[in-house]
């Protein structure tokens, strides 16, 4: 989608979102803006303080102005899709990928049906595994699939052993840039390597579509080191995209101190 089409996407799903000399820009956190996608890149001139009622804000930069950095923003890329196959994943990850496409069928949601009957188990066997969010109440799970699969913006696929849902993954993409968003595997499908091949799968139908050029699979989470290294043997290095970064002194000392890894993924160094 183009950013325009992103504004009114988020807007829609109540994003707070400003417009700042032509640029758009999300309240991502009360008082703490960023433009409307994580690595949309600004010039210098653009990225300065969106409105006086903030605390802080983030934006990442063009190659260009990246003399006027600050800060960067530390993520798990992937830069070259339009080359990316089997011979880009060393020999354990395609060991992996073989092993599952025999174990999984792999397919693309376009409805809830199968996240209203099976999704919650999966979602619950995950996050009961990595604790990496709250886990929610099945009603408001049932509730938050209204608009998922069938969304036009985004893409859902999943991964079946037999008739049985073994994980998915979302995502979308907006100006040649696609994120990887959220992604829950049931803890008995992972001796599939289903994890391997729903990754590599979401970056083949970004390939197919010839308009995608990055991808980026989250924020570098450096103090989970499994899940570090998982995303780079995937591919999706760590990189440093240079940003500027305003942050009120007050709040700026409480990050660093109170959330260390937090005040690292806000400004990319310590």
């Amino acid at each position: 989608m183009t950013e325009e089409e992103m504004i009114s996407w988020r807007r829609q799903q109540g994003a707070h979102v400003i417009s700042h000399y032509g640029r758009y820009w999300e309240e991502v956190m009360p008082g703490f803006y960023q433009p409307i996608h994580l690595i949309a890149r600004l010039s210098a001139e653009e990225a300065t303080c969106p409105t006086p009622f903030c605390w802080g804000f983030r934006a990442a930069l063009y190659t260009n102005d990246a003399t006027s950095a600050n800060g960067s923003v530390p993520v798990h890329l992937l830069s070259d899709v339009a080359n990316y196959d089997l011979q880009n994943l060393p020999q354990k990850r395609r060991t992996h990928l073989r092993k599952c496409r025999k174990m999984v069928t792999i397919v693309q949601l376009m409805g809830p049906a199968l996240l209203q009957q099976q999704g919650y188990e999966v979602f619950c066997s995950s996050l009961q595994r990595t604790r990496h969010q709250k886990l929610s109440p099945k009603e408001t799970y049932l509730a938050g699939l209204k608009d998922f699969t069938t969304d036009k913006h985004r893409l859902v696929i999943a991964g079946l052993i037999g008739d049985k849902l073994g994980g998915y993954i979302d995502g979308y993409a907006v100006n040649g840039t696609a994120y990887m968003v959220s992604g829950y595997y049931a803890t008995e499908a992972l001796p599939t390597s289903i994890v391997t091949g729903l990754t590599y799968e979401f970056v083949q139908i970004c390939r197919r579509s010839g308009k995608i050029h990055e991808i980026v699979d989250g924020l570098h989470v450096r103090e989970n080191s499994t899940l570090d290294l998982s995303k780079k043997t995937m591919g999706f290095s760590v990189k440093y995209v240079p940003s500027k970064v305003r942050m009120n002194s007050i709040m700026k000392n409480l990050v660093r101190w109170r959330y260390p890894h937090k005040y690292y993924r806000l400004i990319g160094r310590d």
